[in-house]
């Protein structure tokens, strides 16, 4: 199948919601009416208090996956295991990373006004606003997003994007964009080692295509903050996920059995995860996690999660080597089809992998 070089439009949207920055900011306008669009029904379990356990989320020095094959044993394992893993010596300038540090907190530090300039439209996710709101009636996650479609530069849609006569911004993105485009397929060329699979390009396709989500966590004033969440417990519904922390606030919790570990980056570390569409390629030999975010009573979080998948005009799938003389646990689908469904869901556990299963009945 032929790849497309041009992004299909009207692929959905989401429904707009106030804004939660300004709701932070100006506290005596969240009302216990609107407040209750951003209360679970129960508390929230508590995240494990378990050093240990923090300790033990898999850390792979990328500049030792190919020449070392202990390194290759830790990233099986963490694909296999965990889901999640820290990745050291990435090879990203210290100038790339604090370039776009420095250009993501100006945009979310710019009045909202000038933020409304880049408001997402009906039609897709692409721009300032909030994601996966399919009813008026859902729990909505404590945070603002900013999302932009980045590699291939085809893909761009520059209504979105702050203007070079005003901001650092394009170039900052165009470098650091590209920069974990390359960590990405590298890495999944190393998965494609990992599996015995003779053609990588069945896994770095997986990383010819990439969005990034600007995240904003407001610190939360609301009494029943932990009812709040910054994020739903949700599986990276994309083939690899590489998250830049922009701020020192925590806030990323991993599921792991019933408890949820805490992630403490690690300073000048990425901190990947599995997506559900390498779960599905491999027909569940690595799989996605779910995580969640918290948030804090008195600080902003910010991060950036660099989202990688195929491009369009292509199709996910199990691959004939991974189902080897078994049964294929997921239906083929074409990426544009995926996007579609990703869209029209709310981001809620494992809900997008289970609606490519194949349910099989005895």
């Amino acid at each position: 199948m032929e790849c497309w070089e041009k992004k299909p439009r009207n692929l959905g949207g989401s429904l707009p919601v106030p804004n939660v920055q300004d709701l932070a900011a100006r506290p005596d306008h969240l009302t216990p009416t609107l407040l209750r669009r951003y209360l679970r029904p129960h508390h929230l379990p508590l995240p494990a208090d378990d050093h240990h356990a923090m300790a033990m989320i898999p850390v792979v020095d990328f500049a030792r996956l190919i020449d070392h094959h202990e390194e290759a044993a830790k990233l099986r394992h963490a694909c296999e295991e965990w889901g999640f893993f820290q990745v050291i010596n990435h090879g990203i300038a210290d100038e790339t990373v604090e370039e776009m540090k420095r250009d993501v907190m100006a945009f979310f530090n710019l009045p909202l006004a000038d933020k409304a300039a880049f408001a997402q439209q009906p039609e897709w996710i692409e721009g300032y606003g909030q994601a996966f709101v399919t009813s008026e009636d859902q729990t909505l996650d404590w945070s603002d997003l900013y999302f932009l479609t980045t590699q291939p530069p085809s893909y761009r849609d520059l209504r979105f994007w702050p203007p070079e006569t005003s901001s650092t911004f394009r170039r900052s993105m165009d470098r650091y964009s590209l920069e974990t485009q390359r960590v990405a397929t590298e890495l999944l060329r190393a998965m494609a080692r990992n599996l015995g699979l003779r053609d990588a390009d069945k896994m770095t396709r997986l990383a010819a295509a990439q969005s990034m989500r600007m995240n904003y966590y407001p610190p939360c004033p609301a009494k029943e903050r932990d009812r709040v969440l910054g994020v739903s417990p949700h599986s990276d519904a994309v083939g690899l996920t590489l998250l830049l922390q922009v701020s020192p606030v925590k806030g990323l919790q991993i599921r792991r059995g019933d408890d949820w570990i805490p992630v403490d980056p690690i300073p000048g570390a990425l901190v990947a995860n599995v997506g559900d569409v390498v779960e599905m390629v491999t027909n569940g030999r690595y799989k996605s996690i779910e995580h969640r975010v918290a948030v804090d009573a008195a600080q902003e979080r910010v991060s950036v999660a660099a989202f990688h998948n195929a491009k369009f005009g292509s199709t996910y799938g199990p691959l004939e080597e991974m189902v080897g003389g078994g049964e294929a646990r997921y239906r083929s689908i074409s990426v544009e089809d995926y996007v579609r469904l990703v869209v029209s869901s709310k981001l809620q556990g494992k809900n997008i992998l289970d609606a490519v299963k194949i349910i099989t009945t005895t």
